[in-house]
């Protein structure tokens, strides 16, 4: 064969029904992930404090009873926590001492639940594989940072092994259709019967009257 046309040998490639994924919050969009990856036949762990017991048998998953727990087993670790002041650097120093060898980390959810300085000397020391973040701590990336500087300079160790994008995982035509459409569906439910649904500001509300 000519070239790069050629099968090559790929140390990295791992059939997913052997591997484990652990999920970092198990609300909404969680639990859809834990369900695709049931899909492809892997063995799902959650690690979420406030679901209640017995969520795990609902849709057929594991639960681990600490963040540690989690980190220990799982092949791969997806965040879907919200940004509270307990999940703040949560996915850290400590919850990387404790991780599987040569996992894959992956953020979607809010940038400041990952220490990116704890991932840096994660993925400079082998402990983390790969990540995938779509969300930073400060957003556009800043370039000080020690993990976005070796990305931005294309620095070998970290060559392949980090993949970034600007909190645009979501982003289809279609997504951002549903956006507008929900958020008026929402507004004109409020308006209409006064239910307001998944409302992150009351506070700022004015009474009716």
């Amino acid at each position: 064969m000519k070239g790069n046309w050629r099968p090559a040998h790929n140390p990295f490639g791992r059939r997913l029904s052997v591997c484990t994924y652990g999920v970092v919050g198990m609300g909404r969009i969680g639990t859809a992930a834990a369900r695709r990856a049931k899909a492809f036949d892997m063995d799902v762990v959650f690690y979420d404090p406030y679901q209640p017991s017995g969520y795990q048998f609902a849709i057929g998953v594991r639960r681990a009873d600490s963040l540690a727990e989690l980190m220990g087993q799982c092949d791969f670790v997806s965040i879907h926590t919200p940004l509270t002041a307990e999940t703040r650097g949560l996915i850290g120093a400590e919850a990387f001492a404790a991780a599987k060898r040569g996992m894959i980390l992956i953020n979607t959810a809010r940038g400041p639940v990952v220490d990116i300085d704890a991932l840096y000397d994660a993925m400079k020391d082998g402990t983390v594989l790969a990540a995938g973040l779509d969300v930073l701590p400060e957003e556009p990336a800043n370039s000080q940072r020690r993990l976005i500087a070796a990305w931005q300079k294309n620095e070998d160790w970290i060559r392949h092994r980090l993949l970034l994008t600007p909190h645009s995982a979501f982003y289809t035509p279609e997504s951002l259709r549903d956006n507008r459409a929900f958020a008026a569906r929402t507004a004109a439910r409020f308006l209409r019967d006064g239910r307001l649904e998944n409302c992150v500001n009351k506070q700022f509300l004015v009474p009716k009257g």
